[in-house]
């Protein structure tokens, strides 16, 4: 009787707010599904900027809006192993011409007046569910070392990359801490690379070594 009343109560609940596509495609996606996903295209001129996959697959733009829109993490676990494998194999390559490399993971960060509309960084959280893979502790998170103090324009589509980063100019700030270290910059998609092109300038003028960076999508 009690389990006839709780498949009524679901069924009614389904009803009246049933669960969004984007949230079904991404609740369903397996280990081995997310895996399969299409690889990422090379970012024209950004040989330093690695996505993981394709944004034009319908899973992975349910991936990006949900985590973005709705705050649904469920697939950070498989990727957050992924750009962690793909982190670890960049710094290995780093470690043969530099044994003193040091490394920090930096999420793009965005403006207060975004957060407080938004609640969450998207970005952050993609660079935290990267962590519980890093055992010896060779990444240090420091979110804290990039700062978004200036509200940037909604980036349009219509917009070329050139209007896109002089709308971007200047709206970083890093924190001198930087110097000596090689950065790994973790965001959730990369369009144009503008964004990362402009976190990189700052970055590099605070002293940063060299900057990467690790995107869901491309």
């Amino acid at each position: 009787m009690l389990e006839t009343a709780k498949n009524w109560m679901f069924q009614l609940l389904d009803l009246i707010a049933p669960e969004r596509l984007d949230a079904l495609v991404v609740k369903n996606l397996s280990k081995e599904d997310i895996l399969d996903l299409p690889k990422g295209p090379d970012v024209y001129g950004c040989r330093w900027i690695h996505p993981l996959f394709h944004y034009k697959n319908n899973s992975v733009r349910a991936i990006i809006w949900e985590l973005k829109y709705k705050e649904n993490t469920c697939a950070l676990p498989v990727i957050g192993e992924l750009l962690y494998e793909e982190i670890v194999a960049l710094a290995c390559d780093i470690a043969l011409f530099d044994g003193n490399a040091k490394f920090l993971l930096i999420p793009v960060p965005i403006s207060t007046e975004r957060r407080i509309e938004r609640g969450y960084n998207q970005s952050e959280h993609i660079a935290k569910s990267i962590l519980p893979f890093d055992g010896e502790h060779f990444l240090i998170y420091a979110p804290q070392y990039l700062q978004k103090p200036v509200e940037t324009p909604r980036q349009s589509r219509s917009l070329s990359r050139e209007e896109r980063m002089k709308n971007l100019i200047g709206c970083f700030s890093a924190d001198p801490r930087v110097d000596g270290y090689y950065v790994i910059l973790i965001d959730d998609v990369v369009t144009t690379g503008s964004t990362l092109t402009e976190a990189r300038t700052t970055l590099l003028s605070a002293g940063a070594r060299d900057i990467f960076a690790f995107t869901i999508a491309h």
